[in-house]
């Protein structure tokens, strides 16, 4: 990488953990960072995944099946997969920095 100090690998993944993209950041890597962050907003507004945790939280409680379960799910489905492949990311940029 050569930019500055080294990264921790940790302190990248629990970033990226926290919002996909921040590991990113942190290693100064601006355009995977923003590719991250724009992917993850991108599938919770296109799947109202926030919006429907919001939903079915009261739901659970009562028995209820909350609508749209399915859409529910394959967009947390994908909001996990982006989330696991940046911490991923982050924590092998982080220590490729330290070489």
């Amino acid at each position: 990488m050569g930019n500055g100090r080294p990264k921790n690998p940790a302190i990248a993944g629990v970033l990226s953990g926290v919002m996909p993209g921040l590991g990113q950041f942190y290693c100064r890597q601006w355009g995977k960072g923003a590719g991250f962050l724009i992917g993850a907003v991108v599938v919770d507004a296109a799947f109202g995944v926030s919006a429907d945790v919001f939903r079915l939280l009261p739901s659970l409680g009562i028995g209820v099946q909350p609508e749209n379960l399915s859409k529910f799910l394959l967009g947390s489905l994908l909001l996990l997969a982006i989330a696991v492949w940046s911490i991923v990311d982050a924590a092998r940029s982080a220590k490729r920095s330290q070489q």
